[in-house]
């Protein structure tokens, strides 16, 4: 009785020491672009920006802004539904292929923007699976804007998915930097980077990895990594094909 009531306490406690690291990265992370916000704007209106060009580009520069604060909101609701275990799956029948398709075509602006390339293909045929489709899109995404942080230039990003039986695979390969070994047992937690900084241009509050492991195992499948120090990572996760149970979670 006793070991289960300390381990019950040593589970509440990094539960609150969990949510102090999110708050605190959370804080850093709107403290920035708020602030950006706030100094455009009164530009504008104290009216010491005059001419069009610069006008404009405060403007899109706001829009920029508001836009990542829309982002991380989302992720934060996010959060809070997998907490409270209210994580909904709007299931249906979905193409892995176009799922890799549309990834590849909204994705490889941004990878470009890095001096990166980014690929994809499928191996051999996979017919429809039963899933959530714009969160587990969220999750290639997720991945893939991980990968792209962490690789230099000229390097490569494919994206993969094939046939595992009751499961289908699929995968994001890069030729980035690797994980280090001090990062790797808590590379999957919520606000963990291996960057302190915690930057925007590395990643933010660290909440994308923690977002896409929670969607995946709550499809039942299963998320982990490979990653060699100054050659690459690669990130894998599953879907089980049988989902229709699911379809009303």
């Amino acid at each position: 009785m006793a070991a289960k009531l300390e381990a019950s306490l040593d589970k509440e406690r990094e539960l609150i020491q969990s949510r102090r690291e999110l708050v605190s990265a959370v804080s850093h992370d709107l403290r920035t672009p708020l602030a950006s916000i706030r100094a455009m704007v009164e530009s504008l209106v104290d009216g010491v920006v005059h001419d069009q060009e610069t006008t404009s580009r405060y403007l899109r520069n706001t829009l920029s802004e508001v836009e990542y604060l829309g982002q991380l909101v989302d992720d934060l609701f996010e959060i809070a539904r997998m907490d409270a275990g209210m994580l909904r799956l709007h299931v249906e029948d979905a193409s892995v292929q176009d799922l890799i398709s549309d990834t590849l075509e909204s994705m490889s602006a941004q990878a470009a923007e890095g001096d990166v390339v980014l690929r994809g293909g499928v191996h051999g045929e996979i017919p429809p699976v039963v899933m959530d489709t714009k969160r587990v899109q969220r999750v290639v995404y997720n991945l893939v804007q991980n990968s792209i942080r962490h690789t230099p230039p000229d390097g490569t990003i494919y994206i993969s998915a094939r046939d595992a039986g009751d499961e289908v695979q699929l995968e994001v390969s890069d030729t980035g930097d690797g994980v280090r070994e001090q990062d790797r047992e808590r590379l999957f937690d919520r606000t963990y980077r291996a960057d302190p900084s915690r930057s925007r241009s590395s990643g933010g509050a660290g909440l994308g990895l923690s977002i896409a492991k929670g969607i995946v195992e709550a499809h039942g499948g299963r998320i982990w990594f490979e990653s060699v120090v100054g050659q690459g990572s690669k990130f894998s996760f599953t879907i089980p094909k049988n989902l229709t149970a699911m379809a009303d979670c």
